[in-house]
């Protein structure tokens, strides 16, 4: 988990289809002294949904593919319209395209602690955008970027090294975040950076996991490949990403469609140009059908 996540959400609403298990959920808000109301069925003195939510610091919201995703969708709507942050979770696959084309929802099993567990800590600390916001950024160069200061402490250690810094404000001018040594309790593995790369690829930028090293031969290169999987697998991360200061050899492929090798120099001129999402998808595309 991330060390000493945000404690500026002191209050949660959870929409959620009635009578669903809420599995460990409950027990991750209440291990980071968060309140929660869960969404039931009116009852007499009962509070309004929006009443309730506005009440709330974040919601968040839990799809099962069932009917109940529409009453869901309408809270968020209520949480959006009152500019509360959404963490939108999925138990399955069959997730309503609107929602997916509005929001980053997170497949993950609510009984999965340390994907869960995760994410939460990932979504308590990094900013937030309302739906009056997203798709209306600025151009990179004038996006106005959270302060480190809004961060914990406890989570905003510096960069180790030049290179780490470079893509580090790399990240930041083009309108993203990154917290430097993300942990997880169910991997010893601490990579350089975890990024948010929303409006250039929610899916798969949104986060990403780095790995920063000045060279690496290719044996190297495998073992921070597994090393990578195994922490976007506990975590529920897509994508993974090993940089180094020398381009990687040409003939040099990954097992992985998912993980990625490119210099610095590469990186930072496709984050620059807002072409890095773009870059990931074609590479992953061309993986899987084995055009690599």
């Amino acid at each position: 988990m991330f060390t000493g996540p945000t404690r500026h959400y002191h209050r949660c609403y959870i929409s959620a289809p009635f009578g669903i298990d809420l599995g460990a959920l409950t027990v991750l808000l209440d291990e980071r002294a968060i309140a929660w109301n869960w969404a039931a069925t009116a009852a007499p003195g009962d509070l309004s949904p929006a009443i309730a939510i506005d009440r709330c610091d974040f919601l968040i919201a839990i799809f099962d593919g069932s009917r109940s995703d529409y009453r869901v969708m309408y809270e968020i709507g209520i949480a959006e319209g009152l500019r509360k942050p959404v963490l939108a979770l999925a138990t399955n696959k069959r997730v309503n395209p609107a929602v997916q084309s509005l929001f980053l929802v997170v497949e993950v099993g609510l009984r999965e602690s340390g994907k869960l567990g995760f994410q939460l800590d990932a979504f308590l600390a990094t900013p937030h955008e309302d739906i009056f916001e997203r798709g209306h950024l600025k151009p990179p160069q004038h996006r106005s970027v959270l302060p480190r200061s809004e961060f914990p402490p406890t989570i905003l250690s510096e960069p180790h090294s030049n290179l780490e810094k470079r893509v580090f404000d790399v990240i930041e001018l083009a309108g993203g975040s990154a917290i430097v040594e993300p942990s997880n309790q169910d991997t010893k593995l601490r990579p350089d950076l975890l990024i948010w790369l929303a409006a250039q690829e929610p899916q798969l930028l949104d986060p990403a996991v780095i790995e920063i090293k000045r060279d690496a031969s290719p044996a190297q290169a495998r073992k921070v490949e597994a090393q990578l999987r195994q922490f976007m697998s506990v975590s529920g991360i897509k994508s993974g990403f090993l940089l180094t200061e020398r381009e990687p050899p040409l003939s040099f492929r990954f097992k992985s469609p998912n993980v990625f090798w490119l210099s610095v120099d590469h990186f930072v001129a496709l984050t620059t140009d807002g072409r890095l999402g773009w870059y990931v998808r074609d590479l992953r595309n061309r993986a899987a059908h084995g055009l690599m």
